[in-house]
């Protein structure tokens, strides 16, 4: 995607602060902050909501149709797909001239870990979270935390809380977003032993 006349000239203002705040109300995609190298193909076909983040170097092929909703975090190298090639075609191999447009939806207040690969058609319910490096080939539902190649549900979160914590509006707001605080974990996750592949 090149750069818009509109985000060229915010990215000539001096001031860090001011820049932001332009960018953040005026730029391309209002409210939503884009990584650096993030690629939009067909940004026509791209439906954002409000205070979304999308991580660097990220890839958004939007040909089929891409709609993404507010208050979703999306990691850096994250590649979503919109369409496919033809391969059951009789007259050619590996594929065929046509491709199949088929739109991916994600919810708001969804996480998308680094590295994720979306494929066409997923529909990805609000609250839902995705491991690093995982392969969406299905749709997921509401608050799912799903992860692996294919991505599988692992777990979910808690729907009360977080319904009500939608109810309330304590979604991302980039304008809002509070310093971070680290919290210190201690010890390391368990051996991956015989149990885990059901001897």
């Amino acid at each position: 995607m090149g750069i818009r006349v509109k985000d060229l000239l915010i990215s000539l203002v001096p001031v860090k602060k001011l820049r932001k705040h332009l960018k953040m109300h005026y730029g391309t995609y209002p409210y939503c902050i884009l990584g650096k190298n993030v690629n939009i193909g067909t940004p026509e076909n791209l439906k954002l909501g409000k205070y979304i983040f999308i991580g660097d170097n990220a890839r958004l092929c939007c040909e089929g149709g891409l709609e993404i909703n507010s208050h979703t975090q999306i990691g850096l190298d994250v590649l979503i797909l919109t369409s496919n090639h033809n391969f059951k075609s009789e007259t050619m191999i590996p594929y065929d001239e046509y491709n199949y447009k088929q739109k991916v939806t994600i919810g708001k207040n969804c996480w998308i870990g680094a590295r994720v690969t979306i494929c066409p058609g997923v529909k990805i319910e609000d609250g839902a979270i995705i491991g690093a490096g995982s392969v969406v080939t299905k749709s997921i539902p509401k608050c799912a935390i799903v992860a692996g190649n294919p991505a599988k549900i692992i777990g979910f979160r808690d729907i009360k809380v977080y319904d009500r914590l939608d109810k309330e509006g304590n979604s991302i707001n980039f304008e809002k977003m509070p310093s971070p605080k680290w919290l210190e974990v201690s010890g390391y996750k368990e051996f991956l032993t015989e149990k885990y592949f059901g001897a």
